[in-house]
């Protein structure tokens, strides 16, 4: 039986030569390679990384180094999905299959999972909005009739600049497509100086909205290229774990801590108007996520929303289990949430606003956006509202279908 982790990566099988003859990519690497084999392997060596869209990344990566003979066969299917730029007055962006490229603009692929694509653009479009439905507006390639209607569903959400409805000039509309377009050709570093230096030149004249907007569009790139390191891993198959080895002794230096936190705990509160209140316990595990010690509350404190005060509730009945104990507990908030119990245990608030550190008392330590450790403890805090969050709805929907 092979052992190998419940988390995603890449998978290389290999004949008896050693030679690589599959690539493929996993959200779930153990159940993806232990399942029955669809062809004969006599090995197979394994990457681990942090989310799908990176092992998606790695996978054509490795694909195109080893170019192995099953992969060439599949890459032959004219059912591989792509991603189409139209060559319209107001280019649209689609997903396209071999036989639909004709007169596209652009287009990138062809990809193997298609749904992984699908999910991909949906995080794309947040960043590098465009329009989808012109075509049922606007009769060939120049609109030629009345602007001034209403804006489409999309627009609403801030996937659409407006196009449909004249709200951004054609110019514009297509300096968005041609960002995207750099960025899915992986000139990331040119784009993120070119808008860095457009943001600055609107900020000089005093054009703080549209320094705002491009400000908006920076920070997208930065989150979604944030786990995009398929370089690195091609280099040092052990590079995540390296990572979270480096975060941690980072996280021990910065907040003064007597050993490198092997557990932390991160909580966070959720409720409407102090109703249903609900508190999770979240656990990193020598910097993994650890779901098998995650624990939920139900906050007795009824009617006083009291973010504080629950807090206060919350790690008095953790502390008073025997559990094992934390060497770092995080919570969600700031100063208030951070002296909600005293201990001997180190405590710290991560406010979300500034994603400052707020110790009981003394200084705010304030990591830059970079950092390992901050980008480590921004993973256990989100976990904490994410699994907060779930419990609160569960009980709030309980009482809805009373």
């Amino acid at each position: 039986m092979l052992n190998l982790p419940h988390k995603p990566g890449v998978y290389l099988f290999k004949n008896k030569q050693g030679e690589i003859i599959y690539v493929g990519k996993a959200i779930d690497l153990k159940s993806r390679v232990s399942s029955p084999r669809s062809w004969h392997w006599d090995s197979v060596e394994t990457i681990v990384v942090e989310s799908e869209l990176e092992a998606l990344i790695l996978e054509a990566n490795l694909i195109k180094k080893y170019v192995p003979k099953f992969n060439v066969r599949l890459t032959d299917d004219k059912d591989y999905l792509y991603i189409k730029i139209t060559k319209e007055y107001f280019p649209r962006i689609l997903t396209a299959r071999k036989q639909g490229l004709k007169n596209s603009l652009k287009y990138f692929g062809p990809f193997p999972s298609s749904r992984t694509v699908r999910e991909t653009l949906k995080s794309l479009r947040k960043v590098f909005p465009w329009c989808s439905n012109l075509q049922s507006r606007f009769v060939g390639l120049i609109p030629n009739r009345d602007w001034k209607m209403r804006p489409c569903f999309y627009y609403h959400l801030e996937l659409c600049p407006g196009a449909c409805t004249g709200l951004i000039s054609q110019p514009d509309y297509k300096k968005i497509i041609k960002n995207f377009i750099k960025f899915l050709s992986g000139k990331k570093e040119k784009l993120i100086k070119d808008l860095t230096k457009e943001m600055l030149f609107f900020a000089k004249n005093q054009k703080f909205e549209e320094a705002a907007k491009i400000k908006k569009t920076l920070d997208g790139i930065s989150y979604l290229t944030q786990s995009q390191r398929a370089s690195l891993y091609l280099e040092n198959p052990n590079f995540l774990e390296e990572e979270k080895k480096l975060a941690l002794k980072e996280l021990q230096k910065v907040l003064s801590l007597k050993k490198i936190p092997a557990r932390i705990e991160g909580y966070d509160i959720s409720n409407i108007q102090g109703k249903e209140a609900t508190g999770s316990m979240v656990v990193l595990t020598s910097g993994d996520i650890d779901k098998s010690q995650y624990r939920k509350f139900k906050i007795k404190i009824e009617n006083k929303p009291n973010d504080v005060a629950m807090m206060k509730e919350m790690l008095e009945r953790r502390l008073k289990n025997d559990w094992p104990m934390p060497d770092l507990i995080m919570v969600d908030g700031g100063r208030g949430q951070a002296r909600a119990i005293k201990s001997k245990i180190p405590i710290f608030g991560l406010a979300k606003r500034l994603e400052w550190l707020y110790p009981p008392e003394g200084k705010i330590v304030k990591l830059p956006k970079r950092s390992l450790a901050l980008k480590l403890l921004q993973k256990l805090r989100d976990e904490a509202h994410r699994f907060a969050i779930t419990y609160h709805r569960k009980l709030r929907d309980r009482i809805i279908d009373r």
